[in-house]
């Protein structure tokens, strides 16, 4: 299957909502968790520290642009994203495929919430939130 040209790819994202371009950082921040996990267990250091930095550069943007309107909901994502980048950190430090294995588990808990917001499992005007 061949991959959409970067025209198509910066339209898709201009024009999607702020919800969905989130699902679509964390899924691309999985995908470079799951490189990770494959580097680590074969001991491929280098690759391993690679896709670690490029997911925890998504979740350093995905931290830096929480809006203080729903300072609540602000904190509690900033709470996790720490808690995920704490564990990516001792991930990396200690080849740590246990520290892997809970970033992981906590990114997917937030993908499905997200998810469940498109979806209307979640709550009401989400979808418009400054992110």
């Amino acid at each position: 299957m061949k991959k959409p040209g970067p025209q198509y790819l910066k339209t898709m994202v201009e024009t999607a909502s702020p919800v969905r371009n989130i699902i679509a950082l964390y899924e691309k921040c999985l995908l470079h968790l799951g490189s990770a996990r494959e580097s680590l267990v074969a001991g491929d250091i280098a690759p391993k520290t690679e896709s670690l930095r490029k997911a925890m550069d998504i979740l350093f943007y995905l931290d830096s642009a929480l809006d203080g309107a729903e300072p609540e909901v602000a904190q509690s994502l900033h709470d996790t994203y720490q808690m995920i980048l704490a564990q990516l950190s001792m991930a990396n430090s200690e080849n740590s495929v246990e520290a892997l294995g809970l970033a992981e588990k906590w990114l997917a808990g937030l993908l499905g919430a997200w998810q469940g917001v498109v979806s209307g499992g979640g709550t009401q005007g989400q979808e418009k939130l400054n992110f």
